[in-house]
């Protein structure tokens, strides 16, 4: 049974395909440029039954021009992303995807900048790289005393001064959306860092939260006013475009710290910069942007209270791992005529026939 591999796998989760006698073609995305063009797509396609697709393109073209296709599999937790779900139900082709994949890993990269721009760290590697921070070597250094002209000791322009930041413990945490990666950060920040966590989720309840240490807010702005740290972790939604603003910065304690692992399109284009610039909050820091790649005269490039990422926060080893497993496993189930866990479309199973051994 002819099956092509575009996503990132693990080896592990390639012999498990192999080992159901798959026909497996390997072509990882990130072996290539970026993805494939869909007419080269459909040339691949050409003969393909299953197909494991993580960020090329599935539009319904693609669909018809594979014309043996019977099952898409999209290692990501969102895969309408990549795939278009209404053309692939419509066309009796389950869509298996890989839901939580990444929330442990993006949950620590989330705590990861906030301690990275809460304790200034990113800040006083780069002052140390360029040599704010060094110096030449007194004549008593070798002794181990000071250089002649920086301090590392608690004078006003040391930087145990100057790059002085807050302790997280007992600091209030409000989150934005209370999913898989939502609740993690505030598992994280409560029994890790003993923060006070808040959260704003009009679609999860109260009782959902509290084993997490997280207390609901049903008013966002609330959320913002009591938050020493406000952290989003929506999905991008109707409800959520653009839900935070200048209102929402304004609202937040000018001592506050923005952090976004989740996407831009929360927050109104321009607002962020604004608040900085502004002084309506202390700093932020952000792993996506409006416009990606950042373009290189973004203002918030210049900005030392600022910690930047480029869309890493789910950037592991483990989290391909994971998805691997998830969409073999998944895989696995089906051609065996049992139910697969994570399928995004089950209606789409009713037609569903293909079995081992096709």
């Amino acid at each position: 049974m002819k099956t092509l591999v575009t996503a990132n796998f693990s080896d592990d989760g390639i012999e498990r395909l192999e080992s159901l006698g798959l026909d497996v073609q390997f072509d990882p995305i990130e072996e290539r440029d970026g993805r494939m063009p869909v007419e080269a797509l459909k040339e691949r396609l050409q003969g393909v039954k299953i197909f494991v697709s993580g960020f090329e393109g599935v539009p319904a073209e693609l669909m018809d021009a594979a014309t043996d296709l019977d099952l898409i599999a999209c290692p990501r937790g969102g895969p309408e992303a990549s795939v278009d779900i209404g053309a692939a139900t419509e066309r009796g082709i389950p869509v298996l995807y890989a839901p939580g994949r990444n929330a442990e890993t993006v949950a620590d990269h989330t705590l990861g900048l906030l301690l990275s721009i809460t304790r200034n760290i990113s800040l006083a590697h780069h002052r140390l790289h360029e040599g704010t921070y060094t110096g030449s070597p007194s004549a008593d250094a070798a002794e181990g005393g000071e250089r002649e002209d920086v301090t590392w000791g608690i004078g006003k322009d040391s930087p145990y001064v100057t790059l002085r930041g807050p302790e997280l413990g007992s600091r209030t945490l409000g989150i934005i959306g209370f999913g898989r990666i939502g609740r993690r950060v505030a598992k994280r920040a409560k029994d890790g860092f003993n923060m006070d966590v808040i959260a704003y989720d009009p679609f999860v309840d109260h009782v959902e939260m509290e084993p997490f240490g997280a207390k609901k807010l049903t008013d966002l702005q609330k959320l913002c006013r009591r938050s020493d740290v406000v952290s989003l972790h929506a999905g991008v939604n109707p409800t959520s475009r653009d839900l935070v603003g200048p209102a929402e910065f304004e609202a937040m304690p000018d001592h506050a710290v923005f952090v976004n692992t989740a996407r831009a399109a929360i927050i109104q284009e321009g607002s962020l910069v604004e608040a900085l610039q502004n002084d309506e909050i202390w700093g932020a820091a952000m792993d996506v942007y409006h416009q990606e790649p950042i373009a290189e005269d973004d203002p918030l490039l210049e900005m030392d209270n600022v910690v930047t990422t480029p869309h890493i926060a789910s950037a592991s080893r483990d989290v391909i791992d994971r998805h691997s497993t998830l969409i073999a496993e998944d895989i696995e189930a089906l051609l065996s005529g049992d139910d697969p866990m994570h399928v995004k479309n089950p209606e789409a199973l009713k037609e569903f026939n293909l079995t081992l051994g096709e």
